[in-house]
């Protein structure tokens, strides 16, 4: 028996066929229970008010309207609550998707291991003091006592860390964190080497920069993007020392 809270699942798709076939890659997942598929926008719009799902997997491309303009039919109050996974097959769609309230972006046709990834971080964003013993394993979540200074810290969980940042004014390394406004600043007797320790999900890809992999998703130009809640960072670029040992985290094809 799952010991996680069941996730009201609704998927919106106007090709039944590719809606059948993400209902069977989701069975595995004993704790989404899908509660309805929807083949237009407007029956989308109504199931989601009326059902009040918890993770909407949403076509961009739908017969009557856009996976975005639907989103921009919903209430405030709705959007805090649900969460949607844009589902297409056009890549183009995945930067606009994040700025519109997209948790995450899965391509057609389905990857397991995309959809496994995805259910993994809805989970750990969602139920963050549960066991994630989903006929899964996924190592729990860890916490870290930051000090900010010699009476002053902060308890903060790695997965909230965006990226490590060196502030060459003060000399001292910065966390961007999930849940702050405005970067929280380190010890100045913290090294590089001290952060990197906290986890392999943290690279070094310049000298001023330590990012967790798990949120980035893309590298352009040698500049890093970043999944939600990151993505208006845009400022990462990845050093010419450093490009080798960051693909080395990734299977190159």
């Amino acid at each position: 028996m799952s010991n996680i809270q069941s996730t009201r699942t609704l998927i919106i798709d106007d090709t039944p066929s590719d809606a059948e076939m993400l209902v069977e890659a989701l069975k595995p997942y004993s704790s989404i229970e899908i509660i309805g598929t929807c083949t237009t926008g407007k029956e989308g719009l109504n199931a989601i008010r009326s059902l009040q799902p918890d993770l909407v997997f949403l076509d961009i491309e739908l017969s009557d309207m856009t996976g975005l303009e639907l989103i921009e039919h919903l209430d405030a109050s709705t959007l805090s609550r649900c969460h949607f996974i844009a589902y297409t097959a056009y890549v183009d769609y995945m930067l606009e998707s994040f700025r519109n309230h997209a948790f995450d972006f899965l391509l057609k046709p389905i990857n397991t291991d995309d959809l496994d990834e995805i259910i993994r971080r809805w989970f750990s964003a969602a139920f963050p003091q549960q066991p994630k013993n989903d006929g899964k394993v996924y190592k729990a979540e860890e916490n870290l006592l930051m000090f900010i200074n010699t009476t002053d810290f902060r308890l903060v969980r790695l997965r909230d860390i965006g990226i490590f940042q060196y502030n060459s004014d003060l000399r001292i390394w910065e966390a961007v964190i999930a849940s702050a406004i405005k970067p929280v600043r380190l010890k100045r007797t913290v090294t590089n080497k001290m952060l990197l320790s906290l986890g392999t999900q943290f690279v070094q890809v310049n000298q001023k920069y330590i990012v967790n992999i798990n949120y980035l998703f893309q590298v352009t130009d040698n500049l890093c993007m970043f999944y939600p809640p990151f993505q208006e960072i845009s400022y990462v670029k990845v050093g010419a020392s450093f490009r080798r040992q960051l693909l080395d985290r990734f299977l190159c094809i």
